[in-house]
């Protein structure tokens, strides 16, 4: 392959790339998070320079794995082209008239996991649950920063508005029990009962403890800001549900630590993103796609 050509290759992947991770760099930091919870502003600048870093390492880490998976022995065509050919085709198929079916299909096989369904009703019910809370929070974290910190949506920043008790307490309470539950039936099967067919290694064992960690960790922090009567947690808690048990079982003077708690559970939430791509977290999301997107480019690269 000539060199300007491969060069030209790696500019049209990699400039925008870039430009895509500032942008949403700048996006973070210049939000105006005027409705955050926490009090202390240092520990706000702290905690987004943090997100910055890791959502950093979170995109390139992505992009690093795709690259790989684009390799492949006998292949004359460079990773960023074949990349770069798998956009276009996608964009093409999202554009014709068969996308309904296509994503049909895809909700049905990569995030619904049928076939995994039809292998181990455990297995799937575990990776539904976690994978399901995860893309539900996910969702939910982008409606409220919308809806706050960018619209000033009114029910979603009022203490009894319809918005945040359905949204920020409930919707997030869900999300993190339905992980939860799934952590501990992939707990239970790995260090309790261990069967032959489940290896567990170091990283799997650090994946699920760390998970673990970030959601439990959510939990307290509701508790501890529901039994300090902090501004955002003193009306209708019970849509808390998880955070209002633990609540009752805190000291009123646990809101003293909200501020120091709640930095800490959001670095460790940015952590976890940054650990996504090298983590078998990724791959259990990843692997169902990257099947589906290869049938979805071959049916629609057919005549």
């Amino acid at each position: 392959m000539p060199e300007g050509r491969y060069l030209s290759e790696k500019a049209s992947l990699y400039v925008p790339f870039f430009v895509a991770v500032l942008l949403v760099s700048l996006v973070i930091l210049v939000l105006p998070y005027d409705t955050v919870y926490v009090r202390d502003r240092a520990y706000l600048r702290a905690f987004l320079a943090t997100i910055v870093l890791c959502v950093a390492v979170f995109l390139l880490g992505t992009l690093y794995n795709i690259l790989f998976w684009m390799r492949g022995k006998g292949l004359v065509t460079s990773p960023e082209k074949r990349l770069l050919g798998l956009v276009w085709r996608a964009a093409r198929l999202v554009l014709s008239r068969v996308f309904a079916k296509a994503l049909a299909v895809f909700l049905r096989d990569a995030l619904y996991l049928s076939k995994l369904k039809g292998r181990s009703l455990t297995r799937w019910f575990m990776h539904l649950m976690i994978l399901g809370g995860f893309l539900l929070m996910f969702a939910l974290d982008l409606l409220v920063t919308l809806s706050m910190d960018i619209l000033g949506y009114s029910p979603m920043i009022d203490e009894g508005g319809w918005a945040k008790l359905w949204f920020r307490d409930f919707g997030f309470e869900l999300a993190g029990a339905m992980m939860l539950v799934g952590l501990s039936v992939a707990s239970i099967r790995r260090f309790v009962l261990k069967p032959k067919m489940v290896r567990t290694e170091l990283p799997d064992a650090a994946s699920i403890l760390f998970l673990l960690a970030v959601v439990l960790g959510g939990f307290i922090l509701e508790a501890m800001g529901i039994a300090g009567g902090i501004p955002g947690h003193t009306q209708d808690t019970e849509y808390s549900f998880l955070g209002h048990a633990i609540s009752l079982a805190l000291p009123s003077s646990s809101g003293d630590w909200y501020d120091a708690a709640w930095l800490v559970h959001g670095v460790m939430s940015a952590l976890l993103i940054a650990y996504i791509p090298f983590s078998k977290l990724f791959h259990m999301v990843a692997t169902p796609i990257a099947i589906e997107l290869e049938g979805l480019m071959s049916e629609e690269a057919r005549p």
